[in-house]
């Protein structure tokens, strides 16, 4: 799976996850992983936590490209 991984801040390939607690793993232990994780179960409609993951990592990759510009 090619993701935006927001508890790294990198682009990386991974296997991809094949159950929730999996995915959530991946977004776990970061000072913002509660955000990270809420972000996740909303985009998640549909079980397909692959999906779910990489829509995650495209939030917070926008959100992240917003901090880094100058004003």
């Amino acid at each position: 799976m090619h993701w935006y991984n927001p508890t790294k801040r990198v682009e990386e390939d991974i296997p991809a996850p094949i159950s929730e607690a999996q995915a959530i793993g991946l977004l776990s232990w970061h000072p913002k992983s509660e955000k990270f994780i809420d972000e996740y179960r909303r985009q998640c409609t549909s079980n397909d936590v692959v999906k779910a993951l990489i829509l995650t990592g495209e939030t917070f990759y926008k959100e992240h490209r917003r901090e880094r510009l100058p004003e």
